[in-house]
């Protein structure tokens, strides 16, 4: 039995299942760490909402700290599975985390305190009951890697630099992360990512039939069919097959009681929102800086705005904080959330699209003043965090390359280091034992 044991683990068979499940598994908890690093924010209030349904609610410092290490745990064991190394402690470390996540997932599929669970953020929402079964597919399979990752000793990186993969990729996932908690999330999964229409689009007749009814007969025409006469009567719109479908949510401003997002919203040129989703959390130390901006705004003849998630009371005392000279609308907080990321946030339209969006707190004085010399403050402002990802992620990519690549001759010239001070500690304990013998 155990000759037969030893050619099964030794088979190629054996060795390609083991790699398939490494790869799946370890590039599950890889997509999962990496989005929710990359949008911290939302992870954070999932976190919140989690909380706040089972009667725990935490500060948001200790909501943030939770984040950071959940997503940056996630992303590096399931990159260590992925990749081969730390073959026990990586199954290991995955392992006690669906000891925890397993239950979890049952009693969320099972009371549905939170409408999803959260797992993969805004990049990809499934059901509470989709993510209980995934989550007891991945528990079935990380058990079997508990005791066949071992049996393969393949992979990527040579035990003896793989800590050094591990920390390239870990201050990877924190600079992603704490760019997209400090500025704005580098990938925006959210309904309105830039290039977004925020004033209501126009619908076009020729994307819907027209359902008409004559009799006990019901007929669908296109716009340019619709028949004539009091024969028909018309009953419901409906789209045409293959019609583009309308992707986000309707932006909704308010003025007290009033809709007012087509007279808020400039279809045409630029336009700045400054972005209150909390306002009660906002730091009143950064108006200095949205007044400067729209100093230069009202001079330039580009509209401003700010987007409070209040009342009009709260939106009052909002203006007797700040000093603002530009006027205050109403929005659902959770729009605003969707929209922009922070406590405080300027978005950039043009042409009533979404341009750029960026926290204040990120903006300082010093751009603000250069990019109103520049005379066009709002592309001068303007932020590209996509691109930011592509380098960054081509830097991290680039250099575990180099590292696969050299770690032979990382390796040996290890090997030699070390080799030498051990020379260098046999002659300086050689001497000293020589000293001792001539003193005697």
């Amino acid at each position: 039995m155990g000759t037969r044991m030893r050619s099964f683990y030794a088979s190629g068979w054996f060795t390609a299942a083991v790699w398939l499940l490494r790869l799946c598994v370890g590039a599950v908890f890889v997509t999962s760490g990496l989005v929710k690093a990359i949008d911290l924010w939302g992870f954070v209030f999932k976190l919140e909402e989690y909380a706040l349904s089972f009667g725990f609610p935490q500060p948001r410092s200790v909501m943030v700290m939770t984040a950071l290490f959940v997503s940056g745990y996630e992303f590096l064991f399931g990159f260590f599975l992925a990749t081969g190394c730390f073959k026990r402690a990586a199954p290991w470390g995955l392992a006690l985390m669906m000891l925890v996540m397993l239950p979890l997932s049952l009693y969320i599929a099972i009371a549905s305190p939170v409408s999803d669970c959260g797992c993969f953020g805004d990049f990809l929402i499934i059901s509470n009951t989709a993510t209980f079964v995934k989550n007891l597919v991945l528990t079935a399979a990380i058990v079997a890697l508990l005791f066949w990752n071992p049996k393969v000793r393949s992979g990527l990186f040579e035990p003896a630099i793989q800590w050094v993969a591990g920390v390239w990729t870990g201050l990877y996932l924190i600079i992603v992360a704490l760019f997209g908690y400090n500025v704005q999330p580098m990938l925006d999964f959210r309904p309105f990512p830039i290039g977004t229409p925020l004033a209501p689009e126009e619908e076009a007749d020729e994307d819907y039939l027209f359902v008409y009814q004559r009799g006990d007969e019901t007929s669908s025409f296109p716009i340019d069919s619709i028949p004539e006469g009091d024969e028909w009567t018309f009953v419901d719109r409906v789209p045409r097959d293959g019609a583009p479908g309308k992707d986000t949510p309707d932006f909704a401003i308010f003025d007290g009681e009033y809709d007012v997002t087509e007279s808020v919203i400039s279809t045409d040129g630029w336009q700045f929102l400054l972005i209150l989703p909390e306002p009660r959390k906002a730091d009143i130390s950064y108006t200095y800086a949205a007044n400067e901006i729209y100093q230069y705004a009202d001079s330039a003849g580009i509209p401003m705005a700010a987007l409070l998630a209040t009342d009009q009371r709260g939106i009052d005392t909002w203006l007797d904080l700040s000093m603002a000279g530009y006027p205050c609308y109403s929005v659902d907080d959770t729009q605003l959330k969707e929209l922009s990321r922070g406590t405080m946030a300027l978005v950039i339209l043009r042409d009533g699209k979404v341009y750029s969006k960026e926290m204040l707190s990120s903006i300082p004085l010093e751009r603000i003043e250069a990019a109103r010399a520049s005379g066009d403050m709002p592309r001068t402002l303007a932020l590209n965090p996509v691109s930011t990802f592509r380098t960054l992620s081509g830097i991290c990519v680039g250099g575990l390359l180099v590292l696969y690549l050299f770690q032979g001759v990382i390796l040996g010239v290890r090997a030699k280091i070390r080799a030498a001070a051990r020379r260098r500690r046999e002659k300086r304990l050689a001497a000293k034992a020589s000293t001792g013998h001539n003193e005697k």
